[in-house]
């Protein structure tokens, strides 16, 4: 028996992404931006394998002035930002045609239940949210 990752379609470039900006130089904005704190990284990487389903897509990720990090779905289904400040420091935004463009406002500590569902529904593809409906 042995213990391993499950098989995810994004891990791989979820991954090389963090690698990059943990690795930015101070300054990398042209002011003094702070390259994504390594802790920040880590728990990000742990948080969407929980909430991301083995086969969506890669979100966006990007870096944050503050060590910080955005990480984003943009799809037809809706929107989904998470704005990862540290461990366990999570501010969201979520939009679809039922909230609107306004969309709904949420911070997350350690209960991510919420942004998997909208991870879910965003990600799912086209013809399964139009088949659900």
């Amino acid at each position: 028996m042995s213990i391993s990752h499950p098989e995810r379609d994004w891990r791989r470039e979820v991954v090389e992404k963090l690698n990059e900006l943990t690795a930015l130089p101070r300054g990398w904005d042209g002011y003094h931006a702070r390259a994504v704190r390594f802790d920040t990284a880590n728990f990000a990487l742990q948080m969407l394998e929980h909430i991301c389903p083995a086969d969506s897509p890669a979100p966006q990720i990007v870096p944050g002035t503050k060590g910080d990090l955005q990480v984003e779905w943009h799809s037809e289904n809706g929107e989904v930002e998470l704005d990862v400040l540290g461990p366990y420091r999570v501010e969201g935004w979520f939009a679809d045609d039922e909230t609107g463009p306004e969309g709904v406002e949420f911070r997350l500590k350690s209960d991510f239940t919420l942004a998997a569902e909208w991870v879910r529904k965003v990600t799912e593809p086209a013809f399964a949210a139009t088949a659900a409906a």
